[in-house]
């Protein structure tokens, strides 16, 4: 399985990343682990947005998704801003 980091999620991980998927873990299991080395990526950050496949997470069982090897994940962060 591939997980895509983009933008400031990629600076300490890698924009792509190769991972086993055996079935048994969901994305969210996945993102725990690796918010010990990143930890925006940790699976209630509301300022990540998760696709499975170019689609929305949600659309799909959300983080409780367990991705197969051939399944590609997107990570991306939320930019925020605005007049102050």
């Amino acid at each position: 399985m591939q997980i895509i980091l983009y933008g400031s999620l990629s600076r300490k991980l890698g924009k792509v990343l190769e991972i086993d998927a055996d079935g048994q873990k969901t994305i969210k299991d996945i993102l725990q682990e690796l918010s010990t080395k990143e930890p925006e990526l940790k699976p209630d950050n509301p300022n990540i947005l998760v696709f499975i496949n170019d689609a929305e997470a949600s659309l799909l069982g959300g983080l409780s998704y367990r991705p197969k090897d051939e399944d590609k994940i997107a990570v991306l962060p939320v930019a925020h801003g605005g007049a102050q």
